[in-house]
Parts: structure tokens; C-alpha cells; sequence
């Protein structure tokens, strides 16, 4: 979901891909991890220019090679119109550009670093570089996990970078079987570099982040954010929410986290949240918080049949983006190339 505003208003807009999961935005990357994808999003200024001129208004008017009687039905012209009135009103576009398949590796948290493309692999229970050439290439795993295997044993999930590189991470236990954490939660913050177990006990812990030299983190299961420092090893809680923590940013004095519903799974049926609200009484939302003091300022509150946020996260000097993927009925027409003398 893209949230945006003008005019005081605020605009939702929806965008569809196969659970969707891991964020990863600079002011003209946009980066999306799906269970078995990356899709690649680049800012494109030729193509929101040549929307906003108009120059693509009347599809009548181009030329023959770049129409199709099978596929511009009335639907797809509507669709289209639609695209291009979105287009106009915003201040940025993304397109897609690329994208990877990687296979089921129930792709998480991800982000640039200095060697490429990061990815927690949840299935594989290890940390990985994603490329063109391969799936993935594994570059860092637990010690408490034996070898790669597609069994998702501990739910690796949660990565935090620090200067290019993966710093922290979180799992749900220190197993080493398949699907361990289904039956058994015992949540860890680990040290990348050193491989260590910095915190445990921890109840599904999610979205590590580095920010002023300290580790914040969700601590899911009892709908906490924590904040750790990683010189003293001292912890505190910074608030705790109605909801299933997970997804975590921050923008100046504040900091963002999303909150979901319990879902009633074998897996959860112990943890601290279900022992204090029903599914129903869960929030799935977005809360604004002050970082100094923990106090809630404002939240924004999903309903209907939104009811699992995995991530958040701000797009830089933008307040309405845009986003266009390849099955959009516009992105035919929409061309983003560089020139060379002729």
C-alpha cells in the first residue's frame, strides 16, 4: 500500500503481489520481496513527463506497432485511462524495471549493501546475496544451523544493516529441525559479524533496526518495540501496542511501527498477546510514537480485509509517489532509455 497526501488528504493505493514482504526505498530505488521474488522499482522521470504532457492521453493516436485489437478491450482502456489519471497527480513514479525469481526462499527483510543485494532467507535459514546469474547465493547462516536445506528451522527473518553490511538479525528459536518454531518459541537478537546471541526469550521478534548506536526491534508476540545497546547489552521497552509489532522506521523524533492482527495459529497460541486481547481486540494499523518517550501520538487504522503489515518504510522527498508494475496496462506504453551519439 502506498499512502500519500495533498491538500491535507490522505490517499491509499493498492498495489497486488504474492505476499508480499520486505521493503527496501531510497529517493529512486524501490524494492519489494515476495515469497519467491524481488521485483525491482526504478524512479522514471521520461515516463511521468510523457504522461503528464499528455502524449499518451489518446491511444488512438500511436502508432499502429504499439496497439493490439486482442488487448485493448474496454477494460484495458479503462485501466489505462485510470493509470495515467494516477500518474498525473504524482510527484514521483516507480516502474518496474526488473525482477528476480528465486524460488520459494520466503524472501523477508532486505536491503542494498555494499556487495549487492541482500535477502533474509527464511526457508534456507541464512542470509543471501541475490543476483541474475543464481537464485541465491548463501553468505551467512547461524552456528546453530547445520547446513542448508529448504526447512525453514529457526525463521530467520529480521536483518538490520550498518555501514553496507548485515549487523543484526532476528530468529524465532535456536533450533536446528524443520519447522521447529511452530512448536517451540524461544525468539533471539543475533550479532551478525560474530555470530553471537545477543538477546533470547524473545517472543517472535521481527525488524531489527540500527539507528543512533542503539537496536530497535519488535518484539512481536507481546506487541513491543525494544530498544537495545549493543555496548552495555542493556534493553528497555519503548512502548507496547495492541497488535503484532513488525515493521519499524523512523523519521526524525518519531518512529513508525505497524502492528497486525493475531492470527490463531498453533504457533502463537502462547504468546503474551492472545493472553490479553482476542483476535478482534489486535489493531492492524500504523502507529506514530515519539523514539524519546514512548508516547503514542497518532495512529492509522486498517480495516476490512487488511489485516497483516510485514514492513514500513519512507520514501525520501516525495509525499504522493506513484507505482506502476509490468501487468499495468500503462506500462506498454512507458519507456525509460538513455542516448548515445548516433
Amino acid at each position: 500500500m502506498l499512502l500519500r497526501s495533498r491538500e491535507n488528504k490522505l490517499s491509499c493505493s493498492v498495489k497486488k503481489f504474492v505476499r508480499p514482504m520486505g521493503l527496501s526505498v531510497s529517493e529512486d530505488r524501490f524494492l519489494v520481496s515476495t515469497v519467491n521474488r524481488v521485483v525491482n522499482f526504478k524512479a522514471s522521470s521520461m515516463s511521468r513527463s510523457s504522461v503528464v504532457s499528455g502524449q499518451l492521453d489518446d491511444l488512438d493516436s500511436l502508432a499502429s506497432k504499439l496497439r493490439d485489437e486482442q488487448r485493448d478491450t474496454a477494460t484495458f482502456k479503462t485501466l489505462r485511462a485510470e493509470q495515467i489519471n494516477a500518474i498525473k497527480q504524482c510527484d514521483v513514479l516507480f516502474t518496474e524495471r526488473s525482477s528476480l525469481t528465486t524460488g520459494t526462499l520466503n524472501n523477508h527483510d532486505i536491503a542494498w549493501g555494499d556487495e549487492g543485494l541482500w535477502v533474509v532467507n527464511s526457508s534456507f535459514s541464512c542470509l543471501a546475496t541475490l543476483s541474475a546469474e543464481n537464485g541465491f547465493t548463501a553468505r551467512w547462516k547461524p552456528h546453530f544451523i547445520s547446513e542448508l536445506a529448504p526447512e525453514d528451522r529457526c525463521h530467520l527473518n529480521g536483518m538490520a544493516m550498518q555501514s553496507g553490511k548485515p549487523k543484526y538479525v532476528t530468529t524465532f528459536n535456536t533450533l536446528d529441525h524443520q519447522d521447529s518454531w511452530r512448536t517451540e518459541i524461544n525468539g533471539t537478537l543475533m550479532d551478525v559479524e560474530k555470530n553471537e546471541i545477543l538477546l533470547s526469550g524473545l517472543s517472535m521478534p521481527h525488524s531489527p533496526r540500527c539507528h543512533e548506536g542503539e537496536v530497535y526491534l519488535c518484539n512481536s508476540g507481546a506487541g513491543e518495540v525494544i530498544k537495545f545497546d549493543p555496548t552495555t547489552h542493556e534493553k528497555h521497552i519503548v512502548c507496547t501496542l495492541p497488535g503484532f509489532t513488525r515493521g519499524l522506521t523512523f523519521f526524525g523524533d518519531l518512529m513508525l511501527v505497524a502492528t497486525s492482527h493475531v492470527r490463531a495459529s498453533k504457533a502463537v497460541s502462547d504468546i503474551p498477546l492472545t493472553k490479553s486481547y482476542t483476535e478482534r481486540d489486535t489493531v492492524c494499523g500504523i502507529w506514530i510514537i515519539n523514539k524519546h518517550d514512548g508516547k503514542i501520538l497518532s495512529k492509522l487504522q486498517f480495516k476490512g480485509d487488511v489485516s497483516q503489515l510485514y514492513d514500513l518504510c519512507i520514501i525520501p522527498n516525495s509525499n504522493y509517489p506513484e507505482m506502476i508494475s509490468g501487468d499495468d496496462a500503462i506500462s506498454a506504453h512507458l519507456y525509460e532509455y538513455t542516448q548515445e551519439v548516433l
